[in-house]
């Protein structure tokens, strides 16, 4: 097991404690047994990715606390020893980019989309600029649907949900960098057999 995978388990407990939360009381918020939230907290098991944003949600706290990312100023972040986390098959895959130190400000994440792929985003006090590596997304805001192609960005406000989506066959690549928390803000979402609309598509 690595040493992300290792913190990720005692950075929930910690988020736990300081919420004097028990852990049937985590279990009853995130309808995830106590068994499989304490092997997660001993670092026995390693959540997926939505597994992870469940507890986080049950915690009421951004999914970037739990990530593990390197504590090093002006740190070159490498391609073999970044922490990624997946929802499994079908599901929203991870990667951070951006590392940490005193007075960070950004956080930078790589997303890859699966096709059919829709997921929802909580408000947070922040703003991100998305830019599309490969393929095309669309995010849902105030009602309003923006599609976006490889090489199109899209800069918003955080401060209020919002949806993205893939509404295509094939697998999409999408670069966010953002304010702290900005990852977190990606939550539910799902792959199905047939094309998923958002309201007003």
């Amino acid at each position: 097991m690595d040493g992300a995978a290792l913190k990720i388990g005692s950075r929930i407990r910690e988020a736990r404690r300081q919420r004097n939360l028990t852990l049937q009381r985590v279990s009853s918020k995130s309808g995830l047994s106590i068994g499989f939230l304490s092997q997660v907290e001993r670092d026995i098991t390693r959540p997926s990715l939505s597994s992870l944003v469940t507890i986080a949600r049950s915690l009421d706290v951004p999914v970037s606390a739990f990530l593990h990312r390197p504590d090093l100023p002006n740190a070159v972040s490498r391609a073999e020893g970044r922490s990624a986390h997946s929802a499994g098959p079908g599901g929203l895959h991870l990667e951070q980019l951006s590392t940490t130190f005193p007075g960070q400000l950004l956080n930078a994440v790589k997303l890859d989309v699966p096709p059919h792929y829709r997921g929802a985003g909580r408000p947070f006090e922040g703003e991100q600029v998305v830019y599309v590596l490969k393929g095309t997304v669309r995010y849902l805001l105030d009602g309003t649907i923006y599609e976006l192609e490889a090489g199109d960005a899209f800069h918003f406000s955080l401060n209020r949900p919002y949806e993205i989506s893939n509404p295509t066959d094939q697998p999409s690549e999408v670069l966010t960098v953002g304010t702290e928390p900005h990852n977190a803000g990606l939550v539910d979402g799902h792959q199905a057999g047939e094309p998923k609309h958002m309201n007003g598509d």
